[in-house]
């Protein structure tokens, strides 16, 4: 294989505009092609097939259209446009190539891109041409095609099926050094229908890499028949390939074109340096899903919703526990990596602990113990099991009914202050019974304390702190917030009390801390 990974750089070749157009059941017009492109620049790809001029006029039209603006771009500073190679497709038909010709001409590095097909199947059952003839039709084409571009351009040539000719590799690198000789400068070995394992292709490639000389660049297509076509990418890579044919949102025919975004990243995870922007994947993918219509699969690997979702309780934990780590013990990225803020995000299921608990409250900005995290996800996991998958916002509200102005055997309802007498007067229930009590003492917390002692319900007062309740919390954003450490014998339990009125947030903090130690 090849070991000088970090010493070359792969070129990244996009086919969206191309492959992935083709497939879109309803393609783009012009106008939707530009801002695709621009996307493409914004990106720093450096090769762009922006779509087939021979195949209709609005194609051919488009294709001059992106020609002229990357050279007008290019005029005016704008440093992708000024290294990208545009390229457009044509089959090996001498006025295919020249319409091709006639509208990628117009920008900087201009590239014609013909193909025919080389497998042993296709050439007798589709082309109806023995490999003779197709070798000659490959080369005279290649002839006049780079008779065109001249040193202006450059021309690449596929083997399309490449990836059935196992059985012929013999006759197709023989074709491949003729088409070399007749002025082919890039060498295309596209996977058209993957449908083997990836090693038996990626062989393949290395036996054309060892064939040809190494001013050739060898490129690969693969498409996602099986599941496979990032692997067979980035393994061709090792393997001698330079140019990579990826397409955005892995669109294309049937089951797409390799997916650009998994390849860039896990040629950049492995160390090879990658000339692309990556953080503008996530964005990038987000438009491109709006400008196709096709919708991301939420599993999909890096942009879909579900890419960052654990739910598991032992996946939680070790997410919760590695979550500032550029390295996450369930994650494969740091996700801002492409554009993407934010890493973890846990999902409650039956199948959740303690942290999923733990994170989705305190993201909320409330302070929670993990013992109070604890205690909380028995209930959450039967409502779960009852409702399926709950929400952030539906975990917010279990918690609040469970941890904050709690009822139990007290109910609060009201209190009176009578200042000049340093006197206050509780309104509340016991085990359904209303009560009207009056306490004398120095303040009101010092006289909720001393109720509960008269009522039969001594506590001890640990902490006490007067906060507001978190802007995440949309419900009762801005009010009043006390957190009141109460203790019973060897018992601590926190009561949370939320109010418009400070006063009667902490009291219902100590009804409540109350109603949780006296169960």
């Amino acid at each position: 294989m090849i070991e000088e990974k970090n010493q070359r750089k792969p070129f990244i070749y996009d086919v969206t505009l191309r492959d992935g157009n083709q497939a879109l059941p309803n393609p783009w017009n012009n106008a939707q092609k530009k801002d695709v492109y621009l996307q493409l620049l914004k990106l720093g790809v450096q090769g762009a097939e922006v779509g087939f001029p021979a195949s209709s006029e609005m194609d051919f039209e488009s294709v001059k259209e992106l020609a002229k603006l990357t050279a007008q771009m290019a005029e005016e500073g704008n440093v992708e446009a000024q290294n990208i190679v545009v390229s457009g497709l044509a089959r090996c038909v001498p006025s295919d190539i020249q319409r091709c010709w006639d509208a990628v001409k117009y920008a900087p590095h201009p590239r014609i891109h013909t193909f025919i097909a080389g497998s042993p199947l296709s050439m007798e059952h589709v082309l109806h041409m023995t490999p003779e003839q197709v070798k000659e039709r490959a080369v005279s084409c290649v002839k006049l095609a780079k008779s065109l571009v001249g040193d202006k351009g450059d021309v690449e040539f596929s083997v399309e099926h490449f990836g059935d000719c196992l059985e012929n590799m013999d006759f197709v690198i023989d074709e491949l050094k003729a088409v070399v000789e007749a002025g082919a400068t890039t060498i295309n070995l596209p996977n058209t229908v993957e449908r083997y394992r990836p090693a038996l292709y990626v062989n393949q490639i290395k036996q054309v890499y060892d064939a040809l000389p190494k001013n050739i660049t060898i490129s690969v297509h693969c498409h996602n028949d099986l599941g496979m076509a990032t692997a067979a990418t980035v393994e061709s890579f090792y393997a001698g390939a330079n140019q990579l044919e990826v397409s955005l949102n892995g669109l294309g025919e049937r089951c797409g074109n390799t997916n650009f975004y998994e390849v860039v990243v896990a040629l950049a995870n492995s160390g090879t340096p990658v000339d692309i922007h990556l953080d503008r994947i996530y964005e990038t993918a987000i438009l491109i899903s709006q400008w196709s219509g096709v919708n991301i699969y939420s599993r999909a690997p890096l942009i879909g919703a579900e890419a960052i979702v654990h739910r598991s309780g032992i996946h939680q934990d070790g997410a919760s526990k590695t979550k500032d780590l550029k390295k996450g013990a369930y994650r494969p990225i740091d996700y801002s990596m492409i554009g993407r803020h934010q890493n973890d995000s846990l999902g409650f299921t039956s199948q959740s602990g303690r942290t999923a608990v733990y994170e989705i409250v305190t993201k909320f900005g409330y302070k929670l113990s993990l013992a109070e995290a604890a205690e909380l996800q028995p209930i959450l996991k039967a409502a779960s099991e009852k409702e399926g998958e709950l929400s952030a916002d539906r975990v917010l509200d279990i918690f609040r009914e469970h941890f904050i102005n709690v009822n139990g055997h007290l109910i609060f309802n009201n209190i009176e202050v009578i200042p000049d007498e340093n006197r206050f007067i509780f309104h509340f229930k016991k085990d359904g019974e209303a009560i009207v009590k009056s306490v004398t003492a120095e303040g009101p917390v010092e006289a909720a304390l001393i109720l509960m002692r008269e009522i039969g319900m001594p506590v001890e007062l640990i902490k006490y702190r007067q906060l507001v309740v978190p802007e995440k919390d949309k419900l009762w954003a801005g009010r009043g917030l006390s957190r009141i450490v109460l203790k019973v014998n060897d018992k601590e339990v926190e009561g949370r009390g939320v109010s418009s009125d400070t006063l009667k947030a902490n009291m219902r903090a100590i009804f409540c801390g109350v109603n949780l130690l006296y169960k």
